[in-house]
């Protein structure tokens, strides 16, 4: 890349540079750099771990109400509405997401990561573009 995208990027709960920089570029509609984050997080297990991450924590966050209690699936929070925005691999992944602590402020996502590994390349990139819609929903 050899530009970059200054944007004010909300979303606290991806730490990993290259996640960061893959949801800038979403941000900022550019293709290019699109392409290659897309590829660098499909090829990069800890990336898409900090994309997933973040996606767990900010859902947990919209979705959870006073009567949640936890540990719990994020599959089991989420409304049965938001559910089918997301392809099918991406709800088998979601499913494999436990939101843990007394306030679901933890995440516990390699059941999901070691699910992910097991799909295709074209669900990967399915639940890929779901989780970086999902955390960018309201940025920008």
């Amino acid at each position: 890349m050899a530009h970059r995208h200054p944007s004010k990027l909300n979303a606290e709960h991806v730490v990993h540079p290259g996640a960061r920089r893959l949801l800038k570029a979403e941000l900022a509609n550019c293709a290019d750099c699109r392409a290659h984050g897309d590829a660098e997080a499909l090829a990069a297990p800890e990336i898409l771990e900090s994309l997933l991450h973040g996606f767990v924590l900010k859902r947990a966050e919209q979705w959870r109400n006073r009567h949640s209690r936890y540990p719990v699936n994020l599959y089991d929070l989420a409304p049965p509405d938001e559910l089918r925005f997301l392809h099918i691999p991406t709800r088998e992944v979601v499913r494999l997401c436990v939101v843990e602590g007394r306030a679901g402020d933890r995440v516990d996502t390699a059941g999901a990561l070691v699910e992910t590994g097991n799909l295709t390349d074209d669900d990967r990139s399915r639940v890929l573009g779901d989780i970086v819609d999902g955390i960018l929903e309201d940025e920008g």
